[in-house]
């Protein structure tokens, strides 16, 4: 199976918090996605999407653990997550245990619509997701000595 790549690349940082995005990079959830309508979870000072965080200082419009979302089965037509790279990254940045891969991307695909994209920003192509099929992979280098952002789009099968 080929999974088309596509590479960009984006100044770094959209502003001082330490988990943001790169520069640019979220008025393109929307094309990544094919919606408006999605959950934006480990969303940090994000605006785009239903963010949701477990940090309030972030004002996410729903303060969550992505492990246990407070939303319905096929909630929303798309899907996003920015979860912390390693274990030290959320300590140092939200104060709290390593997210359980299996919990908090279970609860993903299960309030996201079937037939609908769902993205993960990490800085590896991840596995795929249960009930899912790969979609597309994007690249975005940064900046010298630093490691690339890899958004791995999948699409909910079931």
């Amino acid at each position: 199976m080929s999974i088309p790549i596509k590479t960009i690349w984006l100044p770094r940082p959209a502003n001082n918090y330490r988990g943001c995005y790169p520069l640019h990079f979220e008025r393109h959830l929307k094309e990544l996605l094919d919606t408006e309508n999605y959950i934006h979870l480990f969303s940090g000072h994000a605006t785009s999407g239903h963010t949701v965080d477990i940090n309030p200082d972030c004002n996410p419009k729903t303060i969550a653990n992505a492990e246990c979302l407070p939303f319905e089965d096929n909630s929303f037509d798309g899907g996003f997550a920015d979860p912390p790279y390693n274990r030290k990254f959320a300590r140092e940045l939200y104060g709290l245990p390593y997210p359980i891969w299996n919990k908090w991307t279970k609860e993903l695909v299960r309030v996201v619509r079937p037939s609908s994209k769902i993205g993960i920003m990490q800085n590896y192509i991840v596995p795929r997701l249960v009930g899912c099929e790969y979609d597309n992979i994007l690249v975005i280098l940064l900046r010298i000595k630093q490691f690339p952002k890899i958004v791995t789009i999948q699409h909910k099968v079931k």
